[in-house]
């Protein structure tokens, strides 16, 4: 089915916003029917992970140069090495008290708060943890082991026998809870499920960065290898990505072993009555699965493809073009940005400067190492500066290969960049406002169905590369959803026939919020399910 590409361009066409999308709209939010954010299985046991773990010091957002960032002699691969990586992509920073519950904030940001995301590790035997396949609860600080056994070579060969994952100690999957996020944001949250494992990866490579490790991201696996490797619930909770950790570490070969029986222990229910189902969802998850080897090699292949017939830049619809002018600064530690980092409720409308914007920007430029653009990217960077230093005001193209900003149109109206993102006054506060976008048609119909869910995927990366970007230089940073056709429609005839995938604003705050903390292992079972 994943060559039947009608399934993805339905989808996205059937879940574009639009002012009378919105306004005619009578969803309504159940608050007695809130899914719980973190997932407890009944009658598995959970061990502690340590919470003495290292913490990455090593900014590599604000360095110029990341591709000679080498293992230290002394990187020692165990449990809490790996507390470390989980805690600063998925751990628990913030505890926010209301009279209506709390709310258990996370290292990286989630539509709605919702946290659909969750994390697997499948690990060969390493110091302080043995070989298995396990399930990370970030609100206990634990692991649950669902196997016993290193499952590498098998989820190698569910990732088209890829090297790597037998080549790592350990890799990290990405799975989403379909129920946590339509429950507010209905069918559409099928892209959602790929921006907010997006915005994790982006703090999990820097994590893993700056301990010296190399990661790669695969999208292209058998998904239901994986799945019931994972012991998932099928058409509840489905993988995303898979992320080998530690690249050539690893201390032992992967043997073969058996093919894992279909397990799925019990959970505590999530909602306290009925799950409501969006068959959009999974219609479009089941159409862009792979379901053999081959076809996973045939269309991890087939990416060069696309990269071959992306289309040139569109250089007479510039009206001037300006380099931009990165500069190395002295940045706060990795894990203090992380720290710091909450996605920004009110911005200030004063102005960043050329430097600021020029630095995210570079960060953007900077290769992912995965199976689906390892030196080319399938996204599109647009923005509208509404105040930044020696820059006009205006809608803006970034252009990746020569690293300038090209401008489109002049005289914006900031108003413009919050009606774009659903009329919120927020990114019309902003002093820019980036709106990730691709030529949709062509990637699916060469990468099939799963294209789509590359698209959003990278597109979540990008907007945690912003995030952590702006952070350590002191700009705050949020995510929203948008007018899809609008959006198109603004920056063409630039964008012609480009979709919009995701959107982000920076600014400077309005208010200076405290830091967050490291919460692991802070809280039991019943403190989170209360």
């Amino acid at each position: 089915m994943n060559k039947e590409v009608k399934y993805a361009l339905e989808y996205h066409q059937e879940t574009k916003h639009s002012e009378v999308s919105i306004r005619s709209s009578n969803h309504y939010l159940d608050w007695d029917n809130k899914p719980q954010p973190f997932k407890f299985y009944t009658s598995v046991q959970s061990i502690p992970l340590p919470v003495d773990f290292p913490v990455p010091t090593l900014n590599v957002i604000t360095m110029k140069d990341t591709d000679h960032v080498s293992s230290p002699d002394n990187t020692i691969i165990n449990s809490k090495l790996l507390s470390s990586l989980l805690f600063f992509s998925s751990g628990i920073t913030r505890e926010i008290k209301f009279p209506n519950g709390r709310y258990f904030m996370r290292a990286a940001p989630a539509t709605g708060a919702l946290y659909p995301i969750e994390l697997y590790i499948v690990s060969e035997n390493i110091s302080g943890l043995q070989a298995g396949v396990y399930h990370f609860c970030p609100g206990q600080f634990t692991l649950t082991k669902l196997r016993s056994g290193d499952y590498r070579l098998l989820l190698s060969e569910a990732a088209g026998y890829d090297q790597v994952i037998r080549d790592s100690p350990f890799t990290i999957i990405l799975t989403s809870i379909a129920w946590r996020n339509a429950w507010k944001y209905q069918a559409r949250s099928y892209r959602h499920w790929f921006w907010d494992s997006g915005v994790i990866t982006a703090n999990l490579l820097a994590t893993a960065m700056s301990f010296g490790l190399d990661t790669k991201f695969i999208l292209g696996f058998v998904d239901k290898a994986v799945n019931e490797m994972l012991c998932l619930d099928e058409e509840k909770e489905a993988s995303i990505v898979l992320a080998p950790v530690g690249i050539g570490l690893s201390l032992r070969e992967p043997q073969q072993a058996e093919n894992p029986a279909k397990f799925v222990p019990d959970i505590v229910p999530i909602s306290k009555s009925k799950e409501i189902e969006y068959p959009q969802i999974w219609r479009l998850h089941k159409a862009s699965s792979l379901n053999s080897n081959d076809e996973v090699r045939k269309w991890t292949r087939s990416i060069a493809m696309v990269q071959d017939i992306k289309e040139a830049e569109n250089n007479d619809m510039k009206l001037q073009s300006k380099l931009i002018n990165p500069e190395s600064i002295i940045s706060q530690p990795l894990s203090n940005i992380i720290l710091l980092r909450g996605s920004t409720r009110k911005f200030s409308r004063r102005p960043i400067t050329f430097v600021q914007l020029s630095n995210i920007l570079y960060s953007l430029t900077k290769a992912i190492h995965s199976d689906f653009v390892d030196k080319k990217s399938m996204i599109d960077i647009y923005f509208i500066a509404n105040d930044v230093t020696n820059i006009q005001k205006g809608a803006y193209f970034f252009n990746r290969k020569n690293n300038s900003i090209d401008l489109l149109k002049v005289n914006v109206h900031r108003n413009m960049s919050g009606y774009l993102c659903l009329e919120q006054s927020l990114f019309s506060d902003a002093s820019v406002v980036f709106y990730m976008m691709t030529n949709l048609k062509p990637i699916v119909n060469t990468l099939g169905n799963r294209g789509y869910r590359l698209c959003q995927f990278e597109s979540g990366i990008i907007a945690g590369r912003i995030y952590l970007s702006a952070y350590s230089q002191g700009i705050g940073a949020s995510g929203s959803t948008f007018y899809d056709d609008a959006v198109t429609e603004f920056f063409s005839p630039h964008a012609k026939d480009k979709d919009a995938m995701i959107a982000v604003g920076i600014g400077i705050p309005d208010y200076k919020s405290k830091p967050g903390k490291i919460l692991a292992g802070k809280f039991s079972r019943s403190d989170l399910l209360s």
